[in-house]
């Protein structure tokens, strides 16, 4: 009987793709095709499809950030060359190879089709579910290329060459569509399919805390911006008024992933094969987490990792030319490999207790930054299956024990210590994201981290931001060339001091 409703649901959401894909999701990409006028298709499933294709990238597709993060490395049965991410390098291919605009803009054109759909027959469920998403995406395109089109970028043939937006202007838009999401999730008359739903179940409630905890996210992203700390404070004040709270538990898309082709669980599928054989031979442990976890007594390396033959840990380092070869590094973990059907994490709890610490931190929540700290940790542990993390938060040890902690920084750095360990295989975009952000205080966190090896190297340090990419100079080239010349080690996201 699962199996049967697991194959009813990816039937659903293949002819969700299906309609779709032919019929809304291509606008300025594509000027052949004309998205303002769509073939009907139910907003129920064409969340679900859009949902199952935010979940698809989150950690295999972003393998470059758990690279540059150091939470994996290539083993040292491929060669290196000057065109990984190991090296920096980036042309303006570099998006489009790795899916990081395109897929995006295709993702948020089907989330637009489900708002415009939603809209016209007071759908306030799916109105709201929609622009949660679209923040949740288009904050991931500033993250990464800054300024971007925003206002005109859904606007099918009507604006084949959108304009772009101010980066900061569209995290401003993004946090108000947020809080009007809120508003309507806890409408009487928002109601959602609770078999298409394949995030929430339809849970209006939980689905009100993710919107609230991604516009935490948004507001804490541009703490380091000089004179901002009043407008973030606005914007908490109005989280904390609608009530609905942050998330508590993790926020992972199912659509009924199966042992069976085109159905695993994206991470799973990543590393292992239909008939249970283990297949990911290029990305293995990275060195530094391994000997990051045992200095501090960090049971959750065990975790994220495997061991090899004689039962020993063994990681590689980004960009060596003499890291360990095949099965004499460790693969991915039982932590994060739990079965081909897990849920595809895109927020997790231990995220949403992290901003919030960070947030009590700041002046900007009142309650106990400790209390929030060891439960994001927790959190953590919890996901992983690592157990009670009591005694690791207990230890005298700053990089552990947030209450060992004395001054700002000190507390800062425990808080994105633990928040970067948590991202490892779950959501590594956000570790990236505050390494950017925070870089230039000096933290333990963000100095400790190691830059590439290679000797193909073209700079030294982690890239700052993506190029924008090749479509966009074939495509709406006035635009794109307005933005200036990009460097990729030295221009910024507008939240970057």
């Amino acid at each position: 009987m699962t199996n049967k409703r697991q194959m009813k649901r990816f039937g659903g959401l293949l002819l969700a793709a299906a309609v779709t894909l032919s019929a809304c999701s291509k606008s300025y990409l594509d000027i052949n095709t004309d998205p303002n006028n769509p073939t009907n298709a139910s907003t129920d499933l064409v969340l679900s499809n859009a949902l199952k294709t935010t979940a698809a990238p989150q950690v295999s597709t972003y393998a470059v950030f758990s690279e540059w993060m150091n939470y994996w490395a290539p083993s040292g049965s491929y060669a290196i060359n000057s065109s990984d991410g190991a090296s920096y390098k980036q042309t303006t291919d570099f998006a489009d190879n790795n899916g990081l605009w395109t897929s995006a803009y295709r993702n948020l054109e089907d989330y637009d089709y489900v708002e415009k759909t939603a809209t016209a027959s007071n759908q306030y469920f799916y109105i709201a579910a929609a622009k949660t998403m679209k923040a949740y995406r288009f904050q991931q395109l500033v993250d990464m290329f800054n300024n971007v089109p925003y206002s005109e970028a859904l606007a099918g043939t009507n604006k084949i060459s959108p304009k772009y937006d101010n980066g900061k202007d569209i995290y401003e838009a993004l946090s108000t569509s947020l809080g009007d999401a809120v508003t309507m999730f806890q409408r009487p008359d928002a109601i959602g399919s609770a078999t298409q739903d394949i995030l929430f179940a339809g849970n209006k409630s939980t689905w009100a805390k993710f919107a609230n905890s991604l516009r935490l996210r948004l507001l804490m992203r541009q703490t380091e911006i000089s004179g901002r700390s009043a407008y973030i404070q606005s914007e908490i004040n109005k989280i904390l008024a609608n009530g609905a709270g942050f998330l508590t538990t993790d926020a992972g898309v199912n659509p009924g992933y199966a042992n069976s082709s085109g159905q695993q669980n994206p991470f799973y599928g990543f590393a292992y094969s239909l008939t249970g054989g283990y297949t990911q031979d290029f990305w293995r442990a990275n060195k530094f987490i391994i000997t990051f976890s045992q200095a501090h007594n960090d049971p959750r390396y065990t975790r994220w990792y495997a061991p090899i033959k004689d039962g020993s840990y063994v990681g590689n380092v980004v960009g060596s030319t003499t890291n360990a070869a095949g099965n004499l590094s460790s693969t991915f973990g039982p932590g994060v490999l739990k079965s081909v059907s897990q849920p595809a994490i895109i927020f997790s709890a231990a995220e949403s207790y992290f901003l919030q610490a960070e947030a009590i931190l700041r002046g900007f929540i009142a309650g106990s930054d400790l209390a929030t700290f060891n439960s994001g940790v927790q959190a953590s542990f919890t996901y992983l299956g690592a157990g009670s993390a009591a005694a690791y938060t207990s230890q005298a040890d700053k990089e552990t024990n947030y209450s060992a902690s004395s001054s700002f920084n000190e507390k800062l750095n425990t808080i994105m210590r633990q928040k970067y360990l948590a991202m490892q295989d779950v959501t590594p975009f956000e570790a990236w994201a505050d390494y950017r952000r925070l870089s230039h205080l000096g933290l333990p966190f963000t100095a400790s981290i190691p830059v590439s090896q290679s000797p193909l190297r073209d700079g030294d340090a982690i890239p700052t931001r993506i190029l924008y990419p090749t479509s966009e100079y074939q495509t709406n080239l006035a635009n794109v060339t307005a933005q200036g010349t990009i460097d990729h080690h030295s221009s910024k996201v507008f939240w970057m001091p």
